[in-house]
């Protein structure tokens, strides 16, 4: 602007000096005027660019902030979604468990004979004592409930199976498993034997307990190896590692159950479990 006024100036003084005429003084005003004009415009779509260009960079900014956010929820939604399967496996363990104790239940009520205690006989001096019938002692109505948690000698399969089934029922562990071992030791050849050794591991597994219900499974694998038990107790066993932390020794667990056992309950659980932790089955 300062050196069109320099050019007016200078204009006016070749016109005072006779240089110019009167009428191309006129037109160089004319050609500064739109000069001015176009300048200002210029300037003032400059000022337009510097705002725009803020403006993008401000929109830049927030873009990248939301793309942030959008990165933090889609990594929190991930983490609900495997909480969400995780706990979907547990209740299906659970439904699963629930099922197989009723169905325990039902083989034991189906095998079970009348009851085996005898009832009490007068002794000899008159005051009710227990009188013994084919090795069995049979137990005072006071003393029921204690016969009720420790097996006696001559008691039947089924009814120590039972008894230790109810005794896990009422989160009664110990007793439970203790029963379940009993059984084992005193019965290994009859039809719940395997049974028995599953179910104390499971005991272990109720008192949090899992190097010792991991070693209860294994005992179960090396004395009834071809047991219909052994997806559930593999699959629990790799869940047993998990709790111990054994991420590795879960997993080779895990694999185990679905290709050992591709069509099962267990299978599909383990898949379940395999893609929470990352990895798929091989």
């Amino acid at each position: 602007m300062r050196t069109l006024r320099a050019l007016a100036a200078a204009g006016l003084l070749a016109a005072a000096t006779g240089c110019v005429s009167g009428g191309d003084i006129d037109q160089l005003h004319r050609h500064i005027s739109e000069v001015e004009k176009q300048v200002e415009a210029l300037q003032k779509q400059s000022s337009s660019k510097d705002e725009v260009a803020k403006l993008n960079d401000s929109l830049t900014k927030q873009s990248n902030t939301l793309l942030r956010s959008n990165a933090d929820l889609v990594a929190k939604f991930d983490e609900l979604t495997r909480e969400m399967q995780e706990l979907a496996g547990k209740l299906e363990d659970t439904n699963r468990r629930l099922a197989q104790l009723s169905q325990q239940i039902a083989e034991v009520q189906a095998r079970s004979s009348a009851p085996s205690l005898p009832a009490v006989a007068p002794g000899a001096g008159g005051s009710g004592a227990p009188a013994a019938a084919g090795g069995l002692v049979a137990v005072p109505a006071a003393g029921a409930a204690a016969a009720a948690s420790s097996p006696a000698k001559g008691i039947s399969p089924a009814d120590l199976f039972a008894q230790a089934t109810a005794d896990y029922q009422r989160g009664r562990y110990d007793l439970a498993r203790q029963g379940f071992e009993d059984y084992a030791e005193k019965f290994p050849r009859t039809d719940l034997s395997d049974d028995a050794l599953y179910w104390a591991g499971e005991c272990w597994s109720a008192q949090k307990k899992p190097g010792e219900a991991i070693a209860a499974w294994d005992r179960l694998f090396r004395t009834y190896p071809q047991s219909d038990k052994a997806p559930a107790a593999h699959l629990k066993k790799g869940l047993a590692h998990l709790d111990l932390g054994e991420k590795a020794q879960a997993m080779v667990e895990l694999n185990y159950v679905v290709n050992q056992f591709p069509g099962s309950d267990e299978a599909k659980s383990a898949r379940q479990r395999l893609k929470a932790l990352g990895g798929d089955a091989r």
